[in-house]
Order: structure tokens, then C-alpha cells, then sequence
């Protein structure tokens, strides 16, 4: 599997919004998503909080995030033997 990157305008901005990435790149089967995402906002003063989840995806998946202003998310698509 080749890493996938999103380009456009949509990923790039100081405005928290939604976005939906489609997982139809993915082969057959089961993966695990590991979805690293921006904490709340001066939630702290000493560290950039980082919230992690986990969920099971297929290539029918849309994974729906909620990035933050000028934040952004990192996921780990795992085949699930």
C-alpha cells in the first residue's frame, strides 16, 4: 500500500471544519484505523495534547474528522488478521 495524501485547499486553512476522506484505495479486507487528532485548545500550557482512537475501516469507509484551526490529523491503516 502507497501512502496517500490529500492536496487541496480543504487541508490547508486556519478554520477548524469537517472532512470526509474516502478509504476506496484500500484492498479487500479488514484494517485498523489509528487516527491521531488535535486535542482541545489550551487544554494545556506545557504540551500540544493529542487525541487517539482506533476504529476497524474497509475500502466502504469514509472517515469522518473534525480538524481543528490550522491542525490537522495523522492515520495508520493496518491490515486486521
Amino acid at each position: 500500500m502507497q501512502p496517500q495524501s490529500l492536496d487541496d485547499s480543504s487541508s490547508r486553512n486556519e478554520t477548524a471544519r469537517p472532512l470526509s476522506v474516502p478509504l476506496s484505495f484500500l484492498g479487500s479486507g479488514n484494517y485498523t484505523a489509528t487516527i491521531y487528532a488535535d486535542g482541545t485548545p489550551g487544554a494545556s500550557p506545557y504540551a500540544t495534547l493529542v487525541v487517539v482512537r482506533s476504529q476497524t475501516v474497509t475500502s466502504t469507509t469514509a472517515l469522518s474528522m473534525a480538524l481543528a484551526g490550522a491542525g490537522g490529523q495523522a492515520v495508520v491503516l493496518e491490515p486486521t488478521s
